[in-house]
């Protein structure tokens, strides 16, 4: 399946033209890369919870939100969904979690890989990895190696040297698009190396011309979506044809058992005042349409659905 690069539709410019729009990153990798610990460390507060252990903490995809120079920078953290042990069934339940809450689809893809010994189970899962998202999704794709303390100051391009040949490898295929973290720095060391990871980013969806990664899965997960938005909408304005008309058989009924036309200015100033509250109240659930879908179980069994009838997932 060939996968597409579509410009952001939150904006008509795409995100390189706008100033507003979402920045989409998806953290993938083996259990106990520090997937969580980075993820916190963008997004410079603690969302994902995050211990050193052999068995994955976290259990599904979770979604966490910051802000990078006026952008909202939107960051999906995985369990070990790659894990060669992992189980199908549980494995596409959790890829359905986070195409919904990557939808219309990330802009980049960070895989995160701990420095030191580089296992043959771990070149496995890092392999499983490139192959499920496919080749064309590499474009999007940044290395992202965590433990850098563990360097105990050496310098990053000195490691190389010595590393295990398949990390060599990795860095080579992905055109030297990597960042190096510690995800016990605080201060300015926090904010320099989130910096540098933002801005490759940023390059990266520059190269792509403002898109972001989509495939025929993806596809279809936005158009279910859409469809849910479409049906939601249509009850939010019901709703407020239904408050509307209440209002105004309420306030009828008293003004016209009113004799003075004073309280009857006044009853009417009321209801004018309570329609505007509630139109701007549903209108204001139509505009959030889109999240209150996100938060509902029955958007995942959907996609679930969805995603069961293709013979492959994220392939190109």
């Amino acid at each position: 399946m060939a996968a597409q690069y579509l410009s952001d539709p939150r904006t008509s410019h795409g995100l390189a033209n706008s100033g507003d729009s979402q920045l989409r990153l998806v953290l993938v990798g083996k259990t106990g890369a520090g997937k969580s610990a980075t993820g916190n460390s963008i997004l410079r507060k603690k969302v994902f919870l995050s211990s050193f252990s052999a068995v994955s903490i976290t259990k599904h995809c979770e979604k966490g939100s910051s802000t990078w120079k006026g952008r909202e920078v939107v960051v999906i953290d995985t369990p070990g969904l790659f894990d060669t042990e992992a189980p199908d069934a549980e494995t596409l339940k959790e890829i359905s979690r986070c195409m919904v809450l990557t939808s219309p689809g990330p802009h980049s893809l960070l895989l995160v890989i701990p420095l030191g010994h580089y296992t043959p189970e771990d070149q496995k899962a890092t392999e499983k990895i490139l192959t499920m998202f496919g080749e064309r999704a590499r474009e999007h794709m940044i290395l992202l190696f965590t433990r850098k303390d563990d360097l105990e100051g050496m310098d990053f391009r000195d490691y190389l040297k010595q590393a295990p040949t398949a990390i060599q490898e990795l860095i080579h295929k992905f055109r030297n698009r990597y960042c190096v973290f510690n995800n016990k720095a605080t201060g300015a060391e926090q904010e320099d190396q989130r910096e540098q990871l933002l801005a490759l980013v940023q390059d990266v969806v520059n190269k792509c011309k403002g898109r972001y990664y989509t495939n025929s899965q993806y596809q279809k997960t936005e158009e279910e979506i859409q469809k849910q938005i479409q049906v939601l909408q249509e009850y939010y304005r019901a709703e407020l044809e239904r408050a509307k008309a209440q209002i105004k058989q309420e306030f009828e009924e008293e003004i016209r058992k009113l004799k003075d036309e004073l309280e009857q200015q006044k009853r009417k100033v009321e209801m004018e005042r309570q329609l505007a509250e509630r139109e701007a109240y549903w209108i204001s659930r139509q505009q959030t349409a889109r999240d209150d879908i996100l938060s509902q179980n029955k958007i995942l069994e959907i996609i679930l659905n969805v995603l069961r009838g293709f013979s492959s997932l994220f392939k190109d």
